[in-house]
């Protein structure tokens, strides 16, 4: 989206006959005008920088800075720019600019509250129009941003900024069909392979429905004490699940889900899921979800037919663009009589915003304990505990591919351990058709913290290929 963000903002900036003059002929202004135009972000974001520096009541410029800032996904500085020059903010193109800011930047009702105004006076304006489809895309009801979309494209007709705007949109509101495959194993000799296939069907404006069908195998040496019960070195499960997804507002998702899990020797089970998303304000929102599922850590708990009850909450606080905070508790009870609790906590900054690179900084704490350790082929601990400094990148590669890594470098310790060890991790995604029809992503990771078993070293790897329509 950041580079759909930059060419949009370099066809509406650019003035007119800017590409027939050279940067010795222009004041520092005109320069990162041009420079934006040819696509030197950076170089034009420090241009403009200076010259509003220098004439701090040239309010086109403000406005141009503060452009330029957002379509290098630098909200944070967008919005201090508009802060520090509030006359150019409240005029009524200022109101665009920052509705435009917050609308990026995830800010749903504050944008549209913003944007109210400008819509209001120009309901077929291009811009206003553009910023109100950014909006409501992130909303619970993005289908609710397919007319503003139509009227960017009857304000552009064939524009290739009101095209890009039109799939990203889509790819929040459109149907899909998903063909994924995970495999992970680790240190106690286990693997796991699961192929499954997802669905979603959109209804309207609020209703989607769900379904997904996997075929799981999971496979231990016959002499682990992870093994099935059953003799047998591998174990399948066939499972399920139909739902849907409602949007009774902009700010709330419920969801449900039931379906049905078999095993040869273990019999079957009812797989259910309930949950609820509700966005409070631009800065806090809270999720609650409810399932029942197997135990599948490993081939013994599964052959011993375990089943547990979870109940999850997340809460998420964005004070601004630059802090991200999570809080998540997992309370699990298992159907042989043990009870679980998981507290994990997160915290992040924005420290890098420029074209085609992203990169956040944080910490993460987690704490996890049982009730008891029956021994029946899942990690129980007492006091387990794991701290560390996280890194979470992305890199465009281009206007429809990008590269996600996440990493951690962190120390952890159960009741058994007679020090701390070392608990990194490192995963990486590249998705390639972020925009088109078909979307293919490839993901693999390594970790020193995996927890089914209380192995401390794992690998995974997988594919994902997508169909939209």
């Amino acid at each position: 989206m950041k580079s759909l963000a930059w060419l949009v903002g370099a066809l509406l900036a650019a003035p007119a006959g800017v590409w027939a003059q050279t940067p010795a002929m222009q004041a520092l202004d005109a320069q990162a005008r041009t420079l934006m135009w040819t696509g030197h972000a950076d170089a034009a974001t420090r241009t403009m920088r200076e010259y509003v520096a220098q004439h701090p009541a040239d309010q086109a410029a403000v406005l141009d800075l503060a452009r330029y800032l957002t379509w290098s996904g630098d909200y944070a500085g967008a919005k201090s720019v508009l802060d520090t020059h509030p006359d150019a903010a409240r005029s009524s193109e200022g109101q665009v600019v920052l509705a435009s800011v917050l609308a990026w930047g995830g800010w749903v009702r504050t944008a549209q509250q913003v944007n109210a105004a400008p819509l209001a006076a120009n309901p077929n304006g291009l811009l206003p129009n553009y910023a109100q489809a950014i909006a409501l895309r992130q909303s619970a009801r993005p289908r609710e941003a397919l007319p503003y979309v139509a009227a960017v494209k009857r304000a552009r007709p064939d524009g290739k900024d009101a095209r890009d705007l039109e799939r990203a949109v889509r790819i929040h509101t459109d149907s899909f069909v998903a063909l994924d495959y995970q495999h992970g194993s680790d240190s106690d000799d286990l693997e796991r392979s699961q192929p499954t296939l997802r669905a979603e069907l959109a209804q309207g404006e609020a209703l989607r429905w769900t379904a997904e069908f996997g075929r799981w195998d999971y496979r231990a040496p016959l002499s682990s004490p992870f093994a099935s019960i059953t003799g047998a070195r591998s174990l399948t499960e066939d499972r399920g699940l139909v739902g849907l997804r409602y949007a009774p507002s902009l700010y709330t998702t419920l969801s449900a889900a039931v379906g049905r899990s078999s095993i040869d020797g273990a019999g079957g089970t009812t797989l259910w899921r309930l949950g609820v998303d509700q966005r409070f304000s631009d800065t806090f929102r809270a999720d609650l979800m409810a399932d029942h599922d197997r135990v599948a850590a490993s081939p013994r708990s599964l052959s011993l037919g375990l089943d547990r009850t979870s109940v999850t909450g997340h809460a998420q606080w964005t004070p601004d663009f630059n802090w991200t905070g999570d809080l998540w508790l997992r309370r699990d009870h298992f159907s042989d009589s043990n009870d679980s609790t998981d507290l994990n906590a997160a915290l992040r900054r924005a420290v890098v915003r420029q074209p085609g690179i992203m990169l956040d900084l944080g910490a993460s704490a987690e704490h996890l304990s049982f009730d008891h350790n029956p021994g029946h082929g899942y990690y129980a601990p007492d006091n387990y505990r794991r701290y560390a400094l996280t890194a979470n990148l992305y890199v465009g590669l281009s206007e429809n591919a990008g590269l996600s890594v996440q990493a951690g470098l962190g120390r952890q310790r159960d009741e058994t351990f007679t020090a701390w060890r070392r608990a990194n991790d490192i995963s990486a995604s590249l998705v390639v058709g972020i925009f088109s029809p078909w979307q293919l992503s490839v993901n693999a990771g390594y970790s020193e913290r995996v927890l089914n078993t209380g192995a401390y070293e794992g690998r995974s790897w997988g594919i994902t290929l997508t169909r939209r329509f």
